[in-house]
C-alpha cells in the first residue's frame, strides 16, 4: 500500500466534504423550520422574533472571533522575546 493512500482521511476527498457541507445546510434549514412550529416562553419580546438565536449566535461567534484577533495582538511577543 503506498503512503498516499494510507494518509488519506474520508475528508480528503471532495465528495466527503460536498456531503458534510449539504448535511449540515440541511440540518440548519430544519433547525430554523422547527423555529416557527416551536412555541417558546420568552423574557424579552426581541426573543420571539423568527430566527432570533442563529442570528444571535452567529453575532455572538463573530464577536468572540474578533476579540481572539484583537487579544492576540495585544498580548503577542516577539519571536526572540525569552532568548538570552
Amino acid at each position: 500500500m503506498s503512503d498516499k493512500k494510507r494518509d488519506e482521511r474520508w475528508l480528503d476527498q471532495n465528495r466527503n466534504q460536498t456531503k458534510l457541507f449539504h448535511a449540515l445546510g440541511a440540518v440548519c434549514a430544519l433547525l430554523f423550520a422547527a423555529d416557527f412550529a416551536i412555541h417558546r416562553h420568552v423574557y424579552f419580546e426581541v426573543e420571539s422574533t423568527y430566527g432570533f438565536y442563529p442570528v444571535f449566535g452567529f453575532a455572538a461567534y463573530a464577536l468572540i472571533v474578533g476579540a481572539g484577533w484583537l487579544w492576540r495582538r495585544v498580548v503577542l511577543r516577539r519571536e526572540d522575546y525569552y532568548d538570552v
